[in-house]
């Protein structure tokens, strides 16, 4: 999420879900798990939006859903995955607000590889470390400057670890864009190689959902998107404690960015909490070292002024905090 929308948090006030013209609820049992959010749910449902839960197990959220979709335990990313290769052969994305909104048209560096080049591993792997250097994913142009090296006493007491958790990788510059969206490197083009892979026939074998009922989720989804029209993603801990969470996260928030569900009335992503002190905790706030939006704390020794401060977490060429 931080890295998608620039905060680790839900996008939107569960009162807005009442705005949506349709609501997929995915990895979360919210009418039992989360009672008084799920009202939003009801009165959209009241007003003629149309309500689908995917979810291994049938429960109270289930049976008040206007389709319930079972899949099978962690194959959610396939499920998505399909999703979004049916919207892009199709070309069926909100292309006026994919350009504008978001950076499907950047050009990204020349030496980035994907996995199919690569035996299943993305480019700058190290196998020795079992980690990655992400200096070939940049977007054209701009150099990797690593992260901020701070020693685990400061990053515990400020937060400053989580500031790429949270607020993703900033950008020095303005990088070359394709607003025709046909530069085999802008990451419309990457993305769509990415997930040709995903489909239906693959959801059908990896989710053990058929076809018809994977077509009814992404036809909702598509016709309830656009100029006129918002759907609105909620997930909770049936994604979050999976092993490869991020990445369930991570695919919706491509679903929805290509359907322009993103900072508009019924639209958005929900991450909902297991409780409602978890959410208000980073919130309010009432931990120690994260200030209200995810904000590291200041540090005596280094920050002497408001000014040192705020310079500390904006990156040259940044427009805002996040």
């Amino acid at each position: 999420m931080g890295t998608s929308f620039g905060r680790g948090g839900a996008t939107g006030f569960q009162q807005d879900l009442a705005n949506a013209d349709c609501i997929i609820i995915q990895g979360s049992n919210m009418a039992e798990a989360h009672p008084v959010g799920f009202q939003w749910v009801m009165e959209a449902k009241a007003r003629g939006a149309k309500i689908i839960h995917i979810d291994p197990r049938f429960t109270r959220t289930s049976a008040v859903a206007d389709t319930f979709v079972p899949l099978r335990v962690g194959s959610d990313i396939v499920f998505l995955g399909g999703i979004i290769n049916h919207i892009m052969q199709n070309e069926l994305d909100f292309r006026e607000y994919v350009v504008a909104y978001t950076n499907a048209a950047t050009i990204v560096s020349e030496d980035f590889r994907d996995t199919e080049d690569l035996d299943g591993l993305f480019s700058g792997f190290d196998p020795e470390t079992r980690t990655y250097d992400p200096a070939s994913w940049q977007y054209d142009g701009q150099e990797d400057d690593g992260d901020d090296r701070q020693d685990h006493e400061q990053q515990r007491e400020t937060a400053s670890a989580m500031q790429h958790e949270t607020h993703g990788m900033s950008v020095d510059s303005d990088p070359p864009r394709d607003e025709t969206l046909q530069h085999p490197n802008c990451v419309f083009q990457i993305l769509k190689r990415h997930y040709a892979r995903y489909t239906p026939e693959m959801v059908a074998q990896a989710c053990g959902v058929s076809r018809e009922a994977f077509q009814e989720v992404c036809d909702a989804w598509v016709t309830n998107s656009g100029r006129e029209r918002t759907t609105a993603l909620v997930y909770s801990v049936g994604w979050t404690q999976h092993s490869v969470g991020v990445q369930y996260i991570r695919a919706g928030a491509i679903l929805q960015l290509l359907m322009g569900n993103m900072g508009r009335p019924g639209g958005g992503v929900f991450a909902l909490r297991g409780h409602a002190s978890i959410q208000g905790s980073t919130d309010i706030p009432t931990l120690f070292n994260i200030l209200p939006g995810y904000l590291p704390m200041p540090n005596a020794q280094e920050h002497q002024s408001l000014a040192d401060w705020i310079g500390s977490m904006k990156h040259p060429g940044a427009k805002g905090f996040w």
